[in-house]
């Protein structure tokens, strides 16, 4: 059985067909491996395929893209990676990335003490969190855990540390915040633009480091979503007005300030899924509302 890397990735990743997503996870059986699962994503062929074996193709050779990799910036970095032929349009692969692009460019740029381990480190905590499709199931997009993940490394991170735990779940807050915003219906790339955009904030108001600009990007895959591309609302869209303008520091605190006010609205947490699971992050976090 083979499994396609053509542009028919946004579909069924066996046949190309429409896939279908479940409220209630079911018993499958990886059509690839063989592997015994439950899964909310199904071809309606009967068509399944396992976390692992999804974008299985591109993450067994993403550590060698990265090890070519030569920019300072993880935006370009992550453009690259996205035009990879078996890149599946939608997958928590880009949440791999996200974490892979902002940690190469960090070495690229030539932070003290960041060497090839501590990428390889980010990625191994991304692959235990980001789980694609999980983004509509929980609320959280896998790329929230995998820059999160990032910054924990850079920092030192771990259970009983407060300071450095209390600032990646800041930064993950923020990051549920942004990938929030993009979620109508919801595109993994702009997940991953949006997020390093979030990221690359952050590092530099907490830590001082200043990351490679690059010039704006412009999507090329508006036409290959599965749900519907956002069109001309997108910042990417190729005819969006204000295309690739980059998030800064007061533009990220502006929409952290916005989605707490939305959450302490009354009647308004029961709607809003993803605003509350990046409240709980921010209230985890020690941060005051």
């Amino acid at each position: 059985m083979s499994i396609r890397s053509d542009s028919g990735a946004e579909s069924c990743g066996v046949c190309g067909g429409t896939l279908e997503y479940l409220i209630a996870a079911t018993a499958l059986r990886c059509t690839a491996c063989g592997r015994e699962d439950r899964g909310h994503v199904v071809c309606p062929q009967g068509h399944y395929l396992c976390e692992s074996c999804h974008g299985a193709g591109f993450l067994e050779r993403l550590p060698a893209l990265l090890d070519e990799a030569r920019s300072a910036s993880p935006l370009v970095i992550a453009e690259e990676l996205m035009t990879q032929p078996d890149l599946p349009m939608l997958g928590c692969e880009h949440a791999h990335v996200a974490a892979g692009a902002l940690m190469r460019a960090l070495e690229n740029a030539g932070v003290p003490g960041i060497t090839a381990a501590h990428r390889a480190e980010a990625l191994e905590r991304t692959a235990r969190q980001a789980v694609s499709a999980y983004c509509g199931l929980s609320g959280v997009c896998g790329v929230v855990p995998a820059l999160g993940a990032c910054y924990s490394v850079l920092v030192g991170g771990q259970c009983g540390k407060g300071p450095e735990t209390r600032a990646a779940m800041t930064l993950a807050s923020r990051l549920a915040a942004a990938t929030a915003a993009e979620a109508d219906p919801g595109c993994c790339k702009a997940y991953v633009r949006s997020g390093l955009q979030e990221a690359t904030a952050f590092l530099e108001e907490q830590l001082g480091i200043t990351m490679e600009p690059c010039a704006p990007a412009t999507c090329v895959d508006s036409d290959r979503h599965p749900h519907g591309c956002r069109g001309t609302e997108c910042t990417w869209h190729p005819d969006h007005e204000e295309s690739g303008v980059n998030s800064t520091g007061p533009a990220a605190k502006a929409r952290y300030d916005e989605f707490f006010e939305l959450a302490y609205s009354e009647g308004v947490l029961d709607r809003k899924t993803k605003i509350l699971v990046a409240l709980g992050a921010s209230l985890a976090a020690g941060c005051v509302p």
